[in-house]
This record gives C-alpha cells, sequence and structure tokens, in this order.
C-alpha cells in the first residue's frame, strides 16, 4: 500500500495505541504487584495508574488533532493561491491518498475555469480589434458619400454630372454592404459562432458555384476560365464556406487580372489533400508578399488604385484552416500568379 497521509496516521495511532496498552498494562501489573505487598498505598496506586492511562489518552488526541490541523493549513494555502491565481500544490501528486485525488481534482477545475477565462479575454480583445478594424474600414466610404451627397445638392450640377455622382454613391454604398458582410463573417470565424461542418462529397460543384458567382464580373472584363485536372475527386468540406472561399480566391485572380486574358484552374490529387490551382496572368506578386497576402486588409504593392479591402483571401485562410486545410501563394512555371487551395481528402 502507498504510504499517504491516512496510511501515515493510521501507523502512527496504531503504535501509540498498542505502546499505550503495553504501558498501561504493565502499569497494571505494578499497581496489582505493590497492592499485594502493601495494600496501605492502593490509593496512590490507583492515581498513578489513572494519571498513565489519561497521558495515553491524552497522546493519542494530540496527535490526530495536530494531523488534521496540519492538512487544513495546507488545504487553506492550496485553496488561497488558487483564489490569487498562483496554483500549487502542497500533497504529493503521486501519492493515492484522498487528500491528493481532492488536490487534482482541484487542480483540473482551477485548469478549466482558467482556460475559459483567457478564452474570454481574447474574444474580448478580437472583439474590439474588430470594431476598430471596422470603423476604420468605413470611414472612407462613409466620407465618400458625404461628399457625393454635398455634391449632388448644387443646383448647377449638369444632367452628366449628377449620373456620376449617383453611380459613386451607389459604388460606396456597395462597398459599405460588402464590408459589414465580411467583417460579420471574420467575428463568426474568428470567434467561434460559425462552425464548419465539413463533410464528403463531390469537389466539381463547389467549384462550378464559386465559377458561377464571378462569371459575370469575368466576362465584363473579357476573361474566361478553365477547369481541368480531377475535377470529380471527393474531399471533406462544408460546402457553402468552401465555395465561399474558391469564390474568394476567383474574384481576386478577376480583379487583379489582365483584362481578356485565361484564368486557369487545375485540380490534382495528393496524398492526404487535393490542391486546386488557380492561375492568371495579371498584378505581379513579389516572393517577399506571398505570407503577407492572407493577412487582414493588406494588398500587395501592385494593386494601384484597383477596388478592394483586403478581406477576400484573409477569409479564404480562416475556412480552409476550419476545414483543416490551407492556401498557399507564389508562381506557376511560366511566370504566372498561383493560388493553390488544399482541401483535405482524408479523415485524418
Amino acid at each position: 500500500m502507498k504510504q499517504g497521509f491516512f496510511y501515515r496516521l493510521r501507523q502512527d495511532t496504531d503504535r501509540i495505541w498498542k505502546s499505550g496498552m503495553g504501558l498501561m498494562l504493565i502499569l497494571l501489573f505494578l499497581c496489582m504487584g505493590i497492592l499485594s505487598h502493601s495494600p496501605d498505598r492502593g490509593m496512590i496506586v490507583i492515581i498513578l495508574y489513572g494519571v498513565g492511562c489519561m497521558a495515553v489518552f491524552a497522546g493519542f488526541y494530540f496527535l490526530i488533532v495536530g494531523r488534521v490541523s496540519d492538512v487544513l493549513y495546507k488545504l487553506g494555502d492550496m485553496m488561497e493561491g488558487l483564489a490569487q491565481g498562483r496554483p500549487k500544490e502542497v500533497f504529493p501528486a503521486a501519492e493515492d491518498t484522498i487528500l491528493s485525488r481532492l488536490q487534482s481534482q482541484l487542480m483540473r477545475l482551477y485548469d478549466c475555469l482558467h482556460s475559459y477565462e483567457e478564452r474570454e479575454q481574447q474574444m474580448r480583445r478580437q472583439l474590439d480589434e474588430n470594431i476598430g478594424d471596422l470603423v476604420h474600414q468605413l470611414n472612407t466610404p462613409v466620407t465618400n458619400i458625404r461628399m457625393y451627397t454635398e455634391f449632388l445638392g448644387r443646383d448647377d450640377l449638369t444632367p452628366q454630372e449628377r449620373e456620376r455622382f449617383l453611380s459613386c454613391l451607389a459604388g460606396q454604398a456597395h462597398k459599405l454592404s460588402w464590408l459589414g458582410e465580411s467583417f460579420s463573417q471574420i467575428s463568426r470565424l474568428e470567434t467561434g459562432m460559425i462552425r464548419l461542418k465539413p463533410e464528403r462529397q463531390k469537389l466539381q460543384p463547389l467549384i462550378l458555384q464559386a465559377v458561377g458567382q464571378v462569371m459575370e464580373k469575368a466576362q465584363l472584363r473579357g476573361m474566361e476560365i478553365s477547369l481541368k485536372g480531377e475535377v470529380q475527386a471527393e474531399v471533406l468540406a462544408d460546402t457553402r464556406w468552401t465555395a465561399e472561399a474558391v469564390f474568394n480566391v476567383l474574384d481576386n485572380a478577376v480583379k487583379y487580372g489582365d483584362e481578356n486574358s485565361m484564368i486557369e484552374m487545375e485540380v490534382a490529387g495528393l496524398t492526404n489533400f487535393i490542391s486546386v490551382a488557380v492561375r492568371n496572368r495579371g498584378v505581379k506578386i513579389d516572393q517577399e508578399e506571398y505570407h503577407k497576402l492572407f493577412k487582414r486588409f493588406y494588398r500587395g504593392k501592385g494593386t494601384g488604385e484597383t477596388e478592394g479591402s483586403g478581406l477576400g483571401l484573409y477569409i479564404a485562410r480562416k475556412i480552409l484552416e476550419q476545414e483543416k486545410g490551407y492556401i498557399t501563394a507564389g508562381k506557376s512555371n511560366d511566370g504566372r500568379t498561383e493560388f493553390v487551395i488544399y482541401l483535405a481528402c482524408d479523415q485524418n
């Protein structure tokens, strides 16, 4: 049996009890011998015997009280440390005793409460950051809307100017709506409010859904989209959100690609992933920018005046991470810009 507190306490009490009982027997025999030889000293002998018995029971009592008090003080120190955020083990964790088990459960409870507290603080920091970023991003379109509204209030505007200002006003309103929707997606993804549910399914319908959403914009710029490779492959993906990630990558290719060019999509099977490469010719991306493109609000050096906020690729990365996938940026062998989406195809 492992030597824990109660085991040692029982040993000590047994030892004292046996010693006390032995001493009491010795005293009893001595008293009987004294009484047999000197009956007139009987009262003194009885008093000595009673004092010896009381000493044995007093020792037993003070031992128990001392050990219990020691345990209570240690428990008090441990609880005070937990309350102050400084957990400390006061009982040997290797011992299989009630106190060690109680200590282990209290430590686990503290770790759970501490992890919840850290998560709540992280969510608050993330929310504060999102609100600050949203206010910063909304400032430009709001300022533009106020400016165009003032212009439209003038009496000397020509019909052409009024039409142009109305078009600009509609564009800024659309941007506000898009920013609000994007930030809503980001906040829900980052705080865990959105739980993706990947399931095994064909990849081709997901790609076609994303292509359908971007096709009109591509046609306006005279661009075509081709699809080749293992398009019938199966992947583990959430239908809606994976299509959103692919759309963001395609939308980025249409937005920054050359007019009247071809966007090529190629699907390839790997060991644990299915890759979807999106290649096009357009804005040149420096190699040192590859890892920055998926950060929130980052826009490449060559984007110029092209409309954008730097959220599309960031959202795509967050979606893929929740599906145990990832995305990379680079150049293809022929020098075209290439974004590769990696979707999991294995449960492991």
